[in-house]
């Protein structure tokens, strides 16, 4: 080995090599995976994916998530380098297989291509550990490259480090050709490098929809309110928690998985695997609950925001029969009281969807500017704002205005800064259980569908 002068220098795990010594530095990369820790690291992934059965689905779910997956990984990935690992893809696929047990649904590889993306791109934000590896190692390359040009003592300054442009070659086949790596400090921060190919595989998704239904349901996920429910921590105290069967619809739907037998509806239409046609059945046990659930939940937070509040208030609108679904009983604005309505237009509805397939939340603003037309009389009278929640959780703009309103009203009195997400999460999941009963609704008369 003195014959062979192998000069290396480790930082914080990382380990960086000449390029005059390629054979000692495949060596060093074999003895990181040996030891460092992906395959440790996968099974300690298959010793907690037994027990996370044990839970209910939206706390596995969660701990999969935030703790259990990739964050246990991301230490090895951003100090090891790990580009083209074979264990990874092993480790993907046992995280695959444990999400499809946990949630008892049948993940294709479609379906994993969009859980696998974060919450902000349409997908479950258990990330890939295959696609993380080149993004992690770079921001830590780049956050380490000047102190490592400090430790080096100078005829080595020059060295190339193989296994940064391993990671740079890996990365740019995954993002599109006209992207160019971060530079600066962009350059340090993983979400710089992990963007490009987060939306790389999201447009490769839309260009493989072959139908109307899954445009529009790609499109309605990655709106920044469709996945608050994946954000909540699933507390039974507050209502946050969801029901296993719930959270298997949730997923569902949003990944566009089966999840039920083809059978006739009630209503004497065909429903397919996907089940979607209960979001807007009109005999669906879900549809009344569903809003019923909403408009609840924004009269909660009004009692919240102190601003005392009555559902469903009749003669407001003269001569006629017209109830909001509810107003407040003190001044909102400019001295006048707030009336609001709530209305889940179906994303998928055959009315909605070849708009929704190409604008995101385009059955929102149409129901908005339908509520808005009918209380038109009420307008002279009071602040009133329609409140419209799609099934697949694009809401519509005045239903984001006022919950942000109102949660920075709650705010402004608990002096918690929170109170608008905790509002939307609390709003995107009275969504999801509506969508639950209206699924199950479809076929036809199951104990305790109604309650």
């Amino acid at each position: 080995m003195a014959e062979i002068l192998l000069s290396q220098q480790v930082l914080d795990g990382r380990i960086l090599v000449s390029n005059r010594h390629q054979n000692a530095h495949q060596k060093t990369i074999r003895l990181i995976q040996k030891m460092g820790g992906t395959c440790k690291k996968r099974e300690e992934l298959a010793t907690l994916a037994s027990r996370l059965p044990l839970l209910t689905a939206h706390d596995s779910l969660y701990l999969l998530r935030s703790v259990v997956s990739t964050p246990r990984l991301m230490y090895t990935l951003r100090t090891a380098p790990c580009t083209g690992c074979a264990e990874l893809v092993q480790y993907d696929e046992l995280l695959r297989c444990t999400l499809s047990t946990t949630l008892n649904v049948n993940i294709t590889d479609v379906g994993w291509s969009q859980a696998s993306l974060p919450v902000r791109w349409g997908g479950l934000g258990v990330r890939s550990a295959v696609s993380l590896a080149a993004p992690a190692y770079l921001a830590s390359a780049a956050s380490t490259a000047d102190l490592v040009l400090r430790l080096l003592p100078p005829h080595q300054r020059q060295s190339v480090d193989a296994s940064v442009d391993a990671a740079l070659q890996a990365w740019q086949t995954a993002v599109p050709q006209t992207t160019t790596p971060p530079a600066g400090a962009q350059a340090r921060l993983q979400r710089a490098w992990d963007e490009p190919c987060c939306a790389k595989i999201a447009a490769a998704l839309m260009e493989a929809a072959s139908d109307d239904q899954t445009r529009a349901r790609l499109g309605a996920s990655q709106q920044t309110t469709s996945g608050a429910w994946l954000k909540a921590l699933p507390l039974a105290t507050v209502g946050l928690r969801l029901e296993d069967e719930v959270v298997r619809v949730g997923v569902g739907l949003r990944l566009g998985l089966n999840l039920c037998m083809p059978h006739t509806c009630p209503c004497g239409s065909q429903v397919d695997a996907l089940g979607t046609h209960g979001l807007a059945c009109k005999k669906s046990a879900g549809r009344h609950p569903r809003h019923g659930l909403l408009n609840d939940v924004i009269w909660r937070a009004m009692q919240r925001a102190q601003i005392p509040s009555a559902k469903e208030p009749t003669g407001l609108v003269p001569a006629s029969d017209l109830r909001p679904d509810g107003a407040s009983m003190l001044p909102w604005a400019h001295g006048r009281c707030l009336a609001w309505d709530v209305t889940a237009p179906d994303t998928l509805a055959q009315s909605h969807v070849r708009a929704t397939a190409v604008t995101p939340g385009a059955a929102a603003a149409k129901a908005e500017a339908t509520k808005a037309s009918k209380y038109t009389a009420l307008s002279t009278t009071h602040t009133f704002i329609p409140l419209a929640f799609e099934t697949l959780g694009a809401w519509g703009e005045q239903a984001k205005g006022f919950v942000s309103e109102l949660g920075r009203r709650i705010s402004a009195i608990t002096g918690d800064a929170r109170e608008t997400d905790y509002l939307r999460q609390r709003l995107s999941i009275a969504i999801q259980r509506g969508n639950a009963l209206s699924i199950r609704g479809t076929l036809g008369d199951v104990g305790g569908a109604e309650d």
